[in-house]
């Protein structure tokens, strides 16, 4: 199975393909899976004291919301409230901003030019920012399949971390706020220690329970590249991959 790759904010392709590497190699080995790369359309420079972290060249992200994720990313990570689950976090964290997602369509297309440009694509990997994208071109599939009967691409996705689907009006989709639910296989990788683990439970909160998997990595905001940790993370994607090619069976 072929994955589109997209990157968290702040990122691109170098950046990406460097932290997925050693999974990359691993299912590659047996001709599992591989990978494609696309960066996302919008430029962006990292606040000021993480010019260094993010590392050279140009970088990226994928909504245009204004300018008002700077304020809610890494300049709030020091500030993440507590609740008592994780949708009440981020409604704290979102605050009474109207975030207006200005760039949607426009994202949409790209994404599925990317995968009509190649037919092999079946999956998805999203880290961070890119994990709330890829739950919502799976939306926007479900949405186009009813509307004009186009047939749905995504039959699996692979989440690093990352923060739950997102309207471009109503921005960020909450399961109880909402109805709609990530209706495709679903592997969640999440840190204890990551700063933003509720929003990647979030994320996992809008997808369909009997599909969706947990992956501890016990570390933060992080893609696992090295140990033993890389070796089972290949095998629950094998599992993830089978589930989605093979339903019958579950």
């Amino acid at each position: 199975m072929k994955f589109l790759c997209l990157h968290g904010a702040i990122g691109n392709i170098h950046n990406l393909s460097i932290q997925l590497a050693p999974l990359q190699k691993e299912l590659e080995s047996d001709n599992s899976a591989s990978f494609h790369y696309i960066n996302a359309p919008v430029k962006i420079t990292p606040p000021p004291g993480f010019e260094e972290y993010f590392g050279t060249g140009l970088l990226y992200r994928w909504a245009d919301d204004g300018g008002a994720a700077e304020d809610s990313m890494i300049s709030r990570v020091r500030k993440i409230p507590d609740g008592n689950n994780p949708e009440d976090v981020m409604r704290d964290l979102i605050g009474d901003r109207n975030v207006v997602w200005l760039n949607y369509k426009e994202v949409m297309d790209y994404l599925y030019e990317t995968m009509e440009s190649d037919p092999e694509i079946q999956g998805i990997i999203g880290y961070s920012e890119g994990a709330s994208i890829a739950a919502t071109l799976i939306l926007d599939e479900q949405k186009r399949l009813a509307e004009t009967g186009r047939p749905r691409r995504v039959k699996c996705v692979l989440f690093f971390t990352g923060w739950p689907p997102m309207h471009p009006v109503d921005g960020v989709l909450l399961a109880d706020e909402t109805d709609v639910m990530v209706d495709v296989p679903s592997l969640h990788v999440i840190g204890a220690n990551d700063p933003f683990r509720h929003g990647a439970y979030a994320l996992y909160n809008v997808c369909d329970p009997d599909t969706a998997a947990f992956f501890d990595t016990g570390k933060g905001h992080t893609i696992p590249r090295s140990g033993l940790v890389i070796h089972e993370l290949g095998d629950a994607v094998r599992g993830l991959m089978n589930k989605a090619l093979n339903p019958e069976d579950f």
